[in-house]
């Protein structure tokens, strides 16, 4: 069905002891990871919040990219009537098993024009980062007929965000190296989808976003915990198939983001357009303009804290993509983007800026 279209994995042969245990074991690992001690704030908490954001509308876009739908459309059998010197004939068929479990690994390489988000100034420079997203999920199919659009989804996911200068010069990390910058998110989640229609797909999720860093040794004691986040999302897509070779999709997204330090807690939201074109089985194009809006409602901490009181954040993002799935479920991507930021309040990182992206990813699955 269309809605499938929006994954960007299958749902989850079957529920295996195995399995289970192994998602239990990373839930118990969260539970003891997940409250580290509390250190930096500042730019360095700016600066990473919104890498972070840039990486899930990128992954927002992969998600709505109809080259998935090739590894999810449903298996079709052609029906031949029997002889009649057969008589009566007994069919049977075993049930189709569908996995319960996935995990996935997306590696995205790219050139970020302006890696602090910085309107001018020292702190303007590009440099080489690498985001790698290794991820574990729980996404069982319901089978009961009344119950069959609903889509429940549990996971853990855990990113590494890592820096590489790209361009020598004035910067603020000659001696130290941006690789200072490095950061990881540990990101439990869970959401429940609910297939609308053919062509509408609406989905509730809750996510707890665990900021580390900063620095290439996680060893050393300055690695600690600088920013949490924790989104309230409902998020709507629309999909439309044009042709057999081309559609286009319209996704919405409205979150409540509370965060620690609480000057970061804001709503966010986004819209974004997309038209996908599959010029073969393997290959696919993506072109999408987004645009977010976003107002910091958290109390105010005094200086030299990050400043957001009343802070009101305009940006626009336009990019393109291009896919091949050589096999099933593997895939390579090559994009481009150009991003536009305007603040109402002045600040060093993250406010009035501009930046483009370009590079490649790959991402595996592999489900259970």
């Amino acid at each position: 069905m269309a809605y499938l279209r929006l994954f960007r994995f299958t749902l989850p042969p079957k529920f295996s002891t195995f399995g289970c245990r192994v998602f239990y074991l990373f839930l118990v690992l969260l539970l003891g990871i997940s409250n580290p001690v509390r250190a930096q704030t500042g730019s360095a908490s700016a600066v990473s919040s919104q890498t972070r954001q840039d990486m899930q509308l990128r992954q927002q876009v992969q998600e709505t990219d109809s080259s998935k739908s090739q590894n999810l459309e449903e298996e079709t059998v052609t029906a031949k009537p029997l002889s009649t010197d057969l008589g009566e004939v007994g069919i049977m068929s075993k049930p189709t098993e569908k996995p319960w479990f996935y995990t996935t690994v997306d590696c995205q390489a790219f050139y970020n024009s302006n890696v602090l988000y910085a309107e001018s100034g020292g702190q303007k420079f590009s440099a080489w980062q690498i985001i790698t997203s290794p991820e574990i999920g729980f996404a069982p199919q319901i089978q009961e007929e009344q119950y069959a659009m609903f889509f429940p989804r549990a996971g853990f996911r855990y990113q590494f965000f890592t820096y590489a200068t790209a361009e020598p010069g004035s910067t603020p990390y000659n001696q130290t190296g941006i690789s200072q910058n490095n950061f990881t998110v540990m990101d439990p989640f869970v959401s429940l989808g609910w297939a609308f229609t053919e062509d509408l797909f609406i989905s509730f999720s809750a996510d707890a976003n665990i900021f580390m860093g900063s620095g290439r040794d996680q060893s050393l004691t300055q690695y600690e915990n600088f920013l949490d986040e924790y989104p309230l999302a409902w998020t709507a897509s629309w999909f439309h198939s044009l042709a057999d070779w081309n559609s286009v999709s319209i996704t919405g997204r409205a979150s409540y983001v509370i965060a620690n330090p609480s000057n970061f807690t804001r709503t966010d939201n986004n819209m974004t357009f997309a038209w996908s074109t599959n010029p073969t089985k393997e290959i696919s194009t993506q072109i999408f303009a987004s645009y977010r809006l976003a107002k910091y409602t958290g109390t105010q901490l005094p200086p030299p804290d990050f400043q957001n009181q009343d802070r009101l954040d305009f940006q626009q993002t336009y990019g393109a993509s291009l896919t091949w799935t050589p096999i099933e479920y593997v895939s390579l991507r090559a994009f481009v983007s150009w991003t536009k930021s305007d603040s109402s309040v002045s600040v060093p990182e993250t406010g009035d800026y501009e930046a483009y992206n370009a590079g490649t990813g790959i991402n595996m699955i592999y489900k259970f």
